[in-house]
């Protein structure tokens, strides 16, 4: 009997995306942007988000397979491992990079500060995470998906959504924000131009 194949869903699929490309790590950085950080979002949204979405529904639509098969049909199969080497080794740097913030920050939360300068601790938490994640894939099916997308809606989705809450209930109970909304407020100056009134 051949196994039955379990695939991502959409909203699975949706949900590491969005956990991906709009943490809330970057947010207070962005809040001391005021309203210039709209623009800010909105500019690779429209130039580099969309354009993407755009050729991978294209290309999906067209070919079976993923980005290798995209480069091999067009490039050629030297091409296509480039391609594939790429993504590959961007995980490679950008997952222990991300896992040495969750080990120090996950140290800070529970007051244990000395461990988020340990060398050996930090380590420790990017390995067994890191073949954590790969025992997870390897086990087939969608389970990486559907422990991500839960991790996702639990770290990320569910408490921006309760930042924007509270944000709203700050407002309405007659709180001001710190900066007023004008024409050009919204457009990023560089640090030399002076302040706009």
């Amino acid at each position: 009997m051949k196994p039955q194949r379990s695939l991502i869903t959409v909203s699975q699929m949706s949900i590491m995306t969005i956990i991906t490309i709009a943490g809330l790590r970057g947010l207070p950085a962005m809040a001391v942007m005021g309203w210039q950080s709209i623009i800010l979002y909105l500019l690779p949204a429209v130039v580099f988000f969309v354009p993407s979405a755009l050729v991978s529904a294209e290309l999906g639509a067209t070919y079976e397979g993923g980005i290798y098969q995209w480069v091999k049909e067009g490039l050629g199969k030297r091409f296509g491992f480039l391609a594939i080497w790429m993504q590959w080794i961007h995980n490679v740097v950008w997952y222990p990079a991300q896992l040495a913030f969750v080990a120090a920050a996950a140290a800070s939360a529970v007051g244990l500060n000395r461990l988020t300068d340990s060398g050996v601790y930090i380590t420790a938490v990017i390995i067994v995470v890191f073949w954590w994640a790969v025992w997870l894939a390897l086990k087939g099916g969608n389970l990486f998906a559907k422990v991500a997308s839960v991790a996702g809606l639990v770290g990320t989705i569910i408490p921006a959504c309760l930042l924007l809450i509270l944000g709203a209930a700050w407002l309405l109970t007659g709180q001001h924000i710190s900066t007023t909304l004008t024409h050009s407020s919204p457009l990023p100056r560089s640090r030399t131009s002076p302040a706009s009134p």
